[in-house]
């Protein structure tokens, strides 16, 4: 078993979905965890569940698009902890929209959270691992949006890309410190975040179908791997990308069944009885009640 004892762990996002099965995963190999989040009730419960489970964990609110606030958590970590040797910059949102529909505020606020966060964290993190000297492990969590084409979702995919490259670059401009640089991209992941794509019910049934190895991921497949890339074992791994999607990249679509095809072969069947402006009009009413029932969906979770 993977051995992290005497390491200290910051995790952003880490009070659901992939970053609390991170931030667990670590803690069971023996580091002691910073849980961030954007709610900090959410934070601290997953730091209280490692608490009784025996570990070390502090809990910390921060928004990753805030800079000074990242300043603090990394300072925190050395404060209350004793040190930082991990950081996993996870935090992310998920917002739907195609190039015609998307408001320009959904594209900032992806952009800002998903890539700007993750530079914001590992740099604030980056800078008091060398302050320590004491080499550290970046991980950066992209996902297989970061190399597949999503329609719908194309700020994400494009902020996942950038992270996926980010993360080889600081791969280089770190390794002379003695800090690696890794990322991972999920596949679809059993979380809060992944509700809308995997459905429920029959079409819950045809996502899992669509994986290779037949089931969606858990939180805890993306915190193993985690706890390998933060490991000795992994020491000379570097600006490597992890894909971890029981092998679906490899595989196409989701079939002519899936809510995507069905929403091509609408559009083609409304460009044969309508104008322009018809089309326009319905893809835009269209994108406001998505929009209205994602709002719904992620009030109804806790997720804002």
């Amino acid at each position: 078993m993977l051995d992290l004892t005497g390491k200290v762990a910051v995790v952003t996002g880490a009070g659901s979905g992939i970053g609390r099965g991170i931030a667990l995963a670590l803690a069971s190999a023996g580091a002691d965890i910073l849980a961030a989040d954007i709610v900090g009730a959410r934070a601290e419960a997953t730091a209280r569940e490692v608490r009784e489970a025996g570990g070390a964990a502090a809990a910390q609110a921060v928004d990753v698009r805030d800079r000074a606030g990242l300043i603090d958590l990394a300072a925190t970590a050395v404060e209350q902890l004793g040190g930082l040797d991990i950081v996993v910059a996870n935090a992310g949102i998920g917002r739907g929209g195609t190039v015609l529909t998307m408001s320009e505020e959904d594209w900032n606020t992806q952009i800002d959270v998903n890539l700007k966060g993750v530079f914001l964290t590992v740099q604030a993190c980056g800078r008091e691992m060398v302050r320590r000297n004491r080499g550290g492990r970046v991980i950066a969590i992209a996902s297989l949006a970061a190399e597949r084409a999503s329609p719908g979702l194309g700020a994400y995919c494009a902020s996942k890309a950038g992270v996926r490259m980010l993360a080889r670059v600081w791969a280089q401009e770190l390794a002379p410190y003695g800090i690696t640089v890794n990322s991972i991209g999920p596949g679809i992941i059993d979380t809060p975040l992944a509700a809308g794509l995997i459905g429920e019910g029959d079409d819950r049934v045809q996502t899992e179908r669509a994986v290779p190895l037949g089931r969606l991921g858990y939180p805890e497949d993306i915190g193993n791997v985690a706890c390998w890339l933060a490991s000795d074992e992994a020491e000379y791994v570097t600006g490597t990308y992890n894909l971890i999607d029981g092998g679906l990249a490899d595989r196409g679509g989701f079939g002519t069944n899936s809510p995507q095809a069905q929403q091509v072969q609408m559009i083609r069947e409304a460009r044969q009885r309508m104008s322009g402006d018809q089309v326009l009009a319905m893809i835009d009413q269209q994108s406001a009640e998505a929009m209205k029932f994602a709002n719904e969906q992620r009030v109804a979770r806790g997720l804002q």
